[in-house]
């Protein structure tokens, strides 16, 4: 007969696992027959706790993570925008504020997002957008004296246009009831600008001129120069740009020519009827006028002593020539082509039609000022008024902590492929 094989024990049987503590002494056989040592697994304490310390560590990373992707889906997002908003470490900040638009979705996803600014993000609904200059908006609000609440709540209803004036205005407490001004006149755009309610006091809270000594300054109701000031390189005017005894700042003057000169290039003639007044002139002036109209309609009509353009020396009134025939300045070929070419020369057109509520002033085609070529040149491209542009453009900051990053003063600079402008001397 043969002999039958032994079966061999299943492998659980030969290998034991014996835990520390209840291990046993190998069974060895020695003589002629070869020594067997049976081999068991042993595991070592460390060992059990080093494999439960990686369970608990991954434990810890997967977990609040799988619960961190859960809730941001909740606000909104997708697989994609939560992996971008990971990579740029984002998601506690939008989760604690609960911040989410399709919009703020959209530019964290595409990387454009600018993080400084993520609670204006996620209030932009529609086809709005938010650029370098409404952050420069924003800062200068905030500047103003509006908390973020306030302007959040501005731009959830109020377009770019309706906002800028607000630089200009008295600082609202109740801002929601501007806003609602603003709602009623639907009809309102950046080239007219009408509200119902006042928001601005004339001559109340005044300063004086930022910088005497620029051509960028801005003189209004609010902004006044000294009773000293008188312009730089004072310059009479000839009988064939002015009428007798017209003066403008040195600078001014040339520019003045060469806008006259440009007109007449084309067939279209005028010249300067008031230019510069000292501080005097215009006190005189205002006083006349008070008696004759009173102070109410006169401050509509002209500007107090100190608070007026025509002292700065950058400043005329024109008047067409060769066409009698027009009762208005504003029918003539001359305001047509001075509207349309001015900024070519460094002139604005100061006083434009429907913004009486912003300037002050009713609608005076005839009223030119002179700012220099970049900045008449983006004041014409922005459709603004110069105390707007001014206010959010050209004003210095009060301070560090209410200026905006140099990346957005950057991405903001008018100037940044401008000519220079030629350099005004000291003021005499």
């Amino acid at each position: 007969m043969t002999q039958k094989k032994k079966k061999k024990k299943p492998i659980w049987k030969r290998y034991k696992l014996v835990l520390p503590g209840k291990q046993k002494a190998p069974v060895q056989t020695t003589g002629e027959k070869r020594t067997v040592v049976r081999h068991r697994l042993r595991l070592r304490k460390e060992v059990i706790y080093v494999l439960l310390g990686i369970v608990a560590l991954l434990c810890l990373i997967f977990i609040p993570r799988s619960i961190q992707s859960s809730n941001l889906k909740k606000l909104g997002y997708n697989k994609e925008e939560i992996k971008a908003i990971r990579e740029q470490k984002l998601a506690s900040r939008l989760l604690d504020n609960s911040y989410y638009s399709p919009y703020l979705a959209s530019c964290i996803k595409d990387k454009s997002v600018n993080t400084d600014y993520l609670n204006f993000y996620a209030i932009i609904k529609g086809d709005r957008t938010l650029s370098a200059q409404d952050f420069l908006l924003i800062h200068r609000l905030r500047e103003k004296g509006y908390t973020d609440g306030q302007i959040e709540n501005m731009y959830k209803s109020l377009k770019f246009y309706e906002m800028t004036p607000l630089l200009v205005f008295d600082y609202q407490y109740n801002e929601q009831a501007y806003i609602d001004d603003c709602k009623n006149h639907a009809d309102n755009s950046p080239n007219n600008f009408t509200l119902s309610g006042n928001y601005y006091t004339p001559y109340l809270d005044t300063h004086p001129v930022d910088d005497e000594s620029s051509v960028e300054m801005l003189v209004n109701k609010s902004y006044y120069l000294s009773e000293s000031y008188v312009p730089a390189n004072l310059t009479g005017m000839s009988n064939w740009y002015a009428a007798e005894g017209r003066e403008l700042a040195g600078v001014a003057a040339d520019a003045f020519k060469e806008l006259c000169d440009g007109g007449r290039a084309v067939g279209v003639t005028f010249y300067t009827t008031s230019a510069y007044r000292s501080y005097e002139q215009q006190d005189a002036l205002y006083k006349s006028y008070v008696q004759a109209y009173g102070q109410e309609r006169t401050d509509e009509l002209s500007a107090r002593p100190g608070f007026s353009e025509h002292q700065t020396g950058f400043t005329v009134d024109v008047a067409a020539t060769n066409e009698d025939d027009k009762t208005d300045f504003e029918q003539t070929n001359a305001y047509r082509w001075l509207s349309m070419n001015c900024m070519d020369f460094g002139w604005i057109l100061r006083y434009p039609e429907g913004k009486k509520d912003i300037t002050g002033y009713d609608f005076e085609s005839w009223h030119y000022r002179y700012v220099g070529k970049d900045v008449a040149r983006a004041v014409y491209e922005k459709n603004m008024t110069f105390d707007e542009f001014y206010m959010l453009y050209l004003k210095p900051w009060s301070g560090d902590d209410v200026k905006p990053s140099e990346a957005i003063l950057k991405a903001t600079d008018f100037r940044a492929k401008a000519e220079p402008e030629p350099e005004e001397t000291p003021n005499s």
